[in-house]
């Protein structure tokens, strides 16, 4: 089962997946303590029936909502405004030797210490990478590590650390203990 979230009006979205659901779904997403994407509300067409309640996904759609979105303003009283996760546009781009860039606004000076103009690792676009398929798979999967690692054909613990960096980085929300996503 696959779905997405499509933004309807004053921070609501429909939750849309195939196969369909037999009534319109509709939630609202806030932030958690952990700074992760949770459900906070859910509107319901019609009567609720027991099997409707059921068949909501409701960790696909938070899984969903973290793939999809990304809090881009938030201040004390007010609530968080969402906006589509920003995807890599271009490799990263080496200016001069001085600067690393996926996009012109994104430019941070290289680190001239480490490794005498050299950036130690892999690139923030990488990472980048591996947080999109980590959370299209995270969608589908109770193991989207296990994917990640079978895609690229390294071990499960080269995966978990591929994940664990790109969370550091910021381009995957905080991790929850026994879920994907």
């Amino acid at each position: 089962m696959r779905g997405r979230l499509f933004p309807v009006v004053d921070g609501w979205y429909e939750w849309r997946q195939e196969p369909p659901l037999a009534q319109s779904v509709q939630v609202r997403v806030g932030v958690s303590d952990g700074g992760r994407l949770v459900l906070t509300g859910l509107r319901i067409d019609g009567s609720p029936s027991a099997d409707l309640l059921r068949a909501i996904p409701v960790g696909r759609i938070e899984a969903a909502a973290n793939a999809q979105l990304a809090v881009v303003h938030e201040s004390i009283g007010t609530p968080p405004v969402f906006n589509p996760r920003a995807r890599p546009v271009a490799p990263p781009v080496v200016v001069d030797g001085g600067w690393e860039t996926v996009e012109p606004a994104l430019a941070v000076p290289r680190d001239a210490a480490a490794g005498g103009g050299r950036s130690r690792g892999r690139p923030d676009v990488f990472y980048r990478e591996v947080a999109d398929v980590y959370l299209d798979f995270a969608q589908d999967s109770p193991r989207p590590a296990c994917d990640l690692a079978d895609q690229h054909g390294v071990p499960v613990s080269t995966a978990h650390r591929w994940v664990k960096e790109a969370r550091r980085r910021g381009f995957l929300p905080p991790g929850r203990p026994g879920k994907s996503g």
